[in-house]
């Protein structure tokens, strides 16, 4: 696991996203490789268990054990693009926008076991396993500053690096709270 070139796969995989998993398997690593990395989640608030295989200063990659049918809270990326890769389950894909203090859906997309989203800084969004999944996350630079949008809260919320894509319950994750009131995007 730790001698596999994740900087130079990113590289060849994010202009041709549909790469990456043949890049993956000449390092021997496919779906059933990843299942037996994954890491189940701990907490019920906690949308999947999160497993990151590999960090430094150019990439961050994750691997998500999905519950059944457990939503990612609406969240961006902070920095960072990158690669999501649904290896196993069917998912959709929910993007927001604020209209006002508002967060609302712009659209939804479904995806298929194995496809391949692009992401970048910009996107606000939740995924969601049609029953259970796994993800492949690659990132860069690595997750820094995530926010996590709270609907019924009304905030927005800048997480810990180790902190996934939801509410967490323990408030040393938290960085920096905002009311929609103030500053709803920033």
């Amino acid at each position: 696991m730790l001698n596999i070139p994740w900087v130079e796969i990113f590289n060849q995989s994010i202009k041709n996203p549909e790469l990456l998993p043949g890049l993956l398997s000449n390092y021997q690593v496919n779906g059933e490789t990843l299942q037996t990395w994954a890491l189940p989640a701990v907490e019920m608030n906690e949308a999947y268990g999160r497993k990151v295989l590999f960090k430094n200063n150019e990439i961050e990659v994750m691997l998500a054990d999905w519950r059944f049918q457990a939503e990612a809270s609406p969240h961006n990326h902070g920095q960072a693009q990158g690669l999501i890769w649904f290896v196993q389950g069917n998912f959709s894909e929910r993007h927001y926008k604020f209209s006002g203090t508002n967060l609302v859906p712009t659209d939804d997309k479904f995806f298929t076991e194995g496809s391949i989203v692009c992401v970048d800084q910009n996107d606000i969004h939740s995924c969601r396993p049609e029953k259970t999944g796994l993800s492949l996350h690659v990132y860069s630079p690595p997750i820094h500053k995530m926010k996590v949008w709270d609907i019924k809260g009304q905030r927005t919320l800048t997480v810990a690096d180790n902190c996934g894509a939801w509410i967490p319950e323990n408030p040393s994750l938290i960085i920096e709270e905002r009311p929609w009131t103030i500053h709803a995007t920033a």
